[in-house]
């Protein structure tokens, strides 16, 4: 097993023992949010026929040529196209149709003029000016054209994606399936939510934490009971996250204490060891472990580590097991706001305010226990300061990580 080991050593190990999973199909709504697990094809043009974007007239281009606002071409009107419905003629020569937005553009007319940019005396419309053929129609298959690709596998479905399938006729979509990851605390200190809380005690918050955390990389959380600090019982929560899920979280319980028994567990659990120790703060007593294609990953205690480590070292393999394309958050450049006074010989993730002012500013934010759970409910971003760092100055350029 390799111990205290660099951040992306971690996430390669990580990351080599995950794949995409399989494909389900879903209805639409059900699939939102999820990733493409194949190519949509369109089955027809979108738009599927020639259409007006405005009220006006349909007509010929070819009858207003030379028209100008003392010789204006006069078009008889032939009848109204409303949305939905479809000429019951075809435009001749010298006539026109009045037709409503989204309407199909009748079959002879190549063009449509705006309700007020033409003017209507009787049953004839009179145009100022000349038009050119395919002025103010959209042609079929503008957006999609028939057997073209709508969306590539990979692509996330987000709203306007799940639009644009509905539009073409999809009802369903293939996808990959969402993650399941089985989430428990280890700690003889935890009290569940809604009970009297003692002294000495606290309420237990890291799964939810973390449940929230892979909710919003793709994944589904399934919350499993909190474990006291002994082998046994953190053995068989590890056995029961195995069986209910493709993943395995624990929070506490990973570093060197008498009573820190993770390894320990994990290992009883089957698991064989991978790392233990990551070289970085917060969060250094990570450790993996992999028992038959599926990870089991112990967590500190910390509520600040435990969610800086999620985003760092988890998130990256929910998003490669939901197909998407895109596994890591962001890095950008960043101009310290203000003086960083902290030294130290690790690397460190310090959460902070990200801004865009000609250029990315980055101020941290203050924490005033190691625990603190209120600067990461303030941060949007982790300065990623490397080891062996001095003191850092405002002005200095440092590397963020957006969150």
């Amino acid at each position: 097993m390799k111990k205290m080991i660099p951040l992306e050593e971690a996430q390669q190990i990580l990351l080599e023992c995950v794949h995409p999973l399989e494909t389900v199909e879903l209805e639409l709504l059900q699939a939102q949010g999820m990733v493409l697990a194949g190519d949509i094809v369109a089955p027809r043009p979108l738009p599927p026929f020639a259409r007006s974007p405005l009220d006006g007239f349909a007509f010929r281009a070819a009858d207003t040529a030379g028209a100008s606002g003392e010789s204006q071409a006069r078009l008889y009107i032939t009848e109204t196209i409303y949305t939905g419905r479809v000429a019951q003629g075809k435009v001749e020569p010298g006539t026109a149709a009045r037709i409503a937005t989204g309407a199909p553009v009748p079959e002879g007319a190549d063009s449509v003029v705006p309700c007020e940019a033409a003017c209507q005396e009787g049953q004839y419309v009179l145009i100022d000016k000349p038009f050119t053929p395919g002025e103010n129609v959209i042609p079929a298959g503008e957006d999609v054209a028939g057997g073209e690709i709508a969306l590539p596998a990979g692509q996330a479905l987000s709203p306007p994606a799940v639009a644009l399938l509905a539009a073409i006729g999809y009802a369903k979509a293939p996808v990959h399936r969402r993650p399941r990851v089985a989430i428990f605390s280890t700690g003889d200190e935890l009290v569940p939510l809604g009970q009297p809380l003692p002294t000495g005690k606290i309420y237990i918050s890291n799964p939810y934490a973390i449940a929230a955390q892979v909710a919003e990389a793709g994944g589904e959380a399934v919350l499993l009971e909190s474990a006291v600090d002994e082998e046994e019982p953190v053995t068989r929560q590890f056995a029961r996250g195995l069986e209910l899920a493709d993943l395995v979280i624990s929070t506490g319980g990973a570093s060197v204490g008498e009573r820190d028994v993770v390894k320990k567990a994990m290992k009883n659990a089957g698991a064989e060891p991978l790392f233990w120790k990551v070289a970085c703060k917060p969060g250094t007593p990570v450790t993996g472990a992999l028992r038959e294609g599926r990870l089991l990953i112990g967590m500190p205690g910390n509520p600040a580590a435990a969610m800086i480590m999620f985003s760092l070292l988890v998130r990256p393999l929910l998003r490669l097991m939901s197909g998407q394309r895109e596994l890591h958050l962001t890095r950008v450049n960043a101009r310290l706001a203000e003086d960083f006074s902290g030294s130290g010989k690790k690397r460190r993730f310090v959460p902070a305010v990200v801004q865009w002012q000609e250029e990315y500013s980055v101020r941290p934010v203050r924490a005033k226990s190691t625990g603190a759970m209120t600067p990461l409910v303030e941060s949007n971003a982790l300065i990623d300061i490397p080891a062996a760092y001095g003191p850092l100055q405002a002005g200095d350029l440092v590397e963020v990580v957006l969150l």
